[in-house]
C-alpha cells in the first residue's frame, strides 16, 4: 500500500484521536463474546460502539489521555504521568486487564515499575498511541514511547511493540502509508530479538494471511500490535475491517484502540458511519477538542 494520504494535518489528527476512542468503543460493544450466539446478542442492534457507563473511563482512551495532556502541556514527566494512570486506576479502572492491574499496583506502591517478571499488557500500546503527535521529533519520540510503555509492560519486546505501532501512526499522520521498513530500522537499531523482528518482517510478506484474532485477557502487546500493523497495511477498507472486529468479538478495547487509531491516522474518519461517532459518546468529543489544540 503506497502513495499519500489527500488529508488535511488536522484531518489525520483527529481521525487518529476520534478513531482510537470509537476503536475501543466498537470493541467493548462484543469484548465479552465468546461464541456466535453471544456475538450475535451484543450486535441485536448492529455493528455500534459502546460507550462506557457514565463519569467512567476506558483504559484505553483514559491512560493515553493523560499522556495526551501531558504533551499538550509541553513535556512528559513520567512520574506526574503515572501519578495520573493510578488515580484512574483508584477511581475507575474501567477495562483494565490483569497485566494493567498489576503494573499500576506497583507503581502505587513503590512509584516505580515492575522490573522484567511482570507480565505484557496491550494496554501499553493504547497508552502511549498519542506519542505519535511528536512524530516531527522522531528520536524523542521512540525514546519516549519506549520508556513510557515499560512503565506498563516491563518487557522490552513490549516497549519494542509500542514504538513500532507509535512509528506506523506517525508515517501516516505525514500522510506516508509505508511503515514496514522503519519499524524494522527501528526493530534492528533497538537489538530486538530476532523472533519480533521476524514477526514484524512476516507482516508485509503475506498479505492473505492475518494474524489471528487478539483475544481479549489473553493476547499480549505483541500479539495485539502485529495484529493491527497487519491490518493498517494490508486492508484498505477500515469501516469493513472495524466492523469484522466487531462482528469477530472477544476482542479487547484495548486492542480496538490500536486498530482504530492507526485506520483512523491513515485514512481520516469522515466516511465512518456518524452513529459511530456518536455512538462513543463524550471521548469523541473530547478526543476532537485534543486534535485540534495539538495542531495548535
Amino acid at each position: 500500500m503506497t502513495g499519500s494520504l489527500s488529508l488535511a494535518p488536522d484531518e489525520r489528527r483527529v481521525g487518529f484521536l476520534v478513531g482510537a476512542a470509537v476503536g475501543a468503543a466498537l470493541a467493548a460493544r462484543t469484548a465479552g463474546a465468546t461464541d456466535a450466539p453471544a456475538v450475535r446478542a451484543a450486535l441485536a442492534d448492529g455493528v455500534v460502539p459502546l460507550a462506557p457507563p457514565a463519569g467512567r473511563r476506558r483504559a484505553a482512551v483514559a491512560l493515553a489521555d493523560g499522556l495526551l495532556e501531558e504533551l499538550l502541556g509541553g513535556g512528559v514527566d513520567l512520574q506526574r504521568l503515572s501519578h495520573r494512570w493510578v488515580a484512574w486506576w483508584r477511581e475507575d479502572g474501567l477495562d483494565a486487564d490483569a497485566g494493567l492491574v498489576e503494573a499500576l499496583a506497583h507503581l502505587a506502591s513503590f512509584d516505580a515499575p515492575l522490573g522484567e517478571q511482570g507480565r505484557s499488557t496491550a494496554a501499553a500500546l493504547a497508552a502511549t498511541l498519542p506519542a505519535a503527535l511528536a512524530v516531527g521529533s522522531p528520536r524523542t519520540m521512540v525514546a519516549g514511547t519506549f520508556h513510557t510503555a515499560r512503565l506498563l509492560d516491563p518487557t522490552p519486546e513490549g516497549g519494542l511493540m509500542a514504538v513500532a505501532v507509535v512509528l506506523a501512526a506517525g508515517n501516516f499522520l505525514q500522510g506516508r502509508r509505508d511503515f514496514i521498513a522503519d519499524v524494522l530500522g527501528m526493530l534492528r537499531a533497538n537489538e530486538a530479538s530476532e523472533a519480533l523482528f521476524g514477526r514484524v518482517q512476516a507482516i508485509a510478506r503475506d498479505p492473505r494471511r492475518a494474524p489471528p484474532p487478539p483475544r481479549a485477557g489473553q493476547a499480549d502487546a505483541i500479539e495485539v500490535g502485529c495484529w493491527a500493523l497487519w491490518h493498517a497495511h494490508h486492508r484498505p477498507r477500515a469501516i469493513e475491517v472495524l466492523e469484522a472486529m466487531a462482528t469477530t468479538g472477544g476482542i479487547s478495547p484495548d486492542a480496538g484502540a490500536v486498530l482504530g487509531g492507526l485506520l483512523g491516522a491513515r485514512d481520516g474518519i469522515a466516511t465512518w458511519p456518524a452513529a459511530w461517532i456518536e455512538g462513543t459518546g463524550e471521548d469523541a468529543v473530547l478526543r476532537q477538542a485534543a486534535a485540534l489544540r495539538a495542531g495548535g
